[in-house]
């Protein structure tokens, strides 16, 4: 099987679905998930909800993926769009029209940049790195951490851990999360300048089941 990380696996792949797998900031705000009808469907971590929320890795060229939730929500398959028309937050609805965002191109086209094993950076069209805010959005009853494309130097807001659940191409593949031991988890974390690997390696395993 070929790729020994995230990033090598889906530059390994074919065009189209490559991994399914839970994204986690690595500043430990929570997984990145969506919350359908708010703020346009917009993508952020909530810390107090940690029910599965799966995303799949579609390859779109040589230099770009996309982002797609792994349930369908009313029957649509949706994609991550940064939103110029919306101080480039990250959602799946466009704002004013609030229409779905049914097909990958142009603002859903994101650029992977791979930091080793299950670790990544994401960019926008706009050349910024998507990351969690540094505080929650509060609003008509939810409060998350919203993404957004405006991060220009990459810090640990938009460095993100992305715990593999399944390769969806034969003969590639990143590492599934749950052949990794606790140990191999907390060594990636302190490698990318994570103070206290303990508490976010549990959240992620906790949240994967193990």
């Amino acid at each position: 099987m070929t790729g020994s990380s995230v990033a090598a696996a889906i530059a390994a792949a074919g065009t189209g679905p490559v991994l399914t797998g839970e994204i986690f900031p690595l500043s430990g705000v929570g997984k990145i998930r969506v919350t359908y009808n708010w703020l346009y469907s917009a993508l952020n971590c909530d810390p107090n909800d940690q029910s599965g929320f799966g995303w799949v890795f579609q390859k779109m060229s040589d230099s770009a993926i996309a982002l797609s939730p792994q349930a369908p929500y009313a029957g649509m398959s949706l994609f991550a769009s940064v939103r110029p028309d919306n101080s480039y937050y990250v959602q799946v609805q466009a704002p004013g029209s609030a229409d779905w965002i049914t097909q990958a191109q142009g603002d859903e086209e994101i650029t992977m940049t791979d930091l080793g094993l299950l670790t990544v950076e994401l960019q926008g069209l706009n050349g910024s790195y998507l990351a969690a805010n540094g505080a929650p959005t509060s609003f008509d009853g939810h409060s998350g951490y919203l993404v957004q494309s405006n991060v220009g130097t990459p810090d640990q807001s938009s460095q993100f851990f992305v715990a593999v659940s399944q390769n969806l191409q034969r003969g590639v593949g990143a590492p599934l999360f749950a052949t990794l031991s606790e140990a191999d988890v907390r060594s990636e974390l302190e490698r990318h300048g994570v103070q206290d690997p303990g508490p976010f390696t549990d959240m992620i395993r906790g949240a994967a089941g193990l």
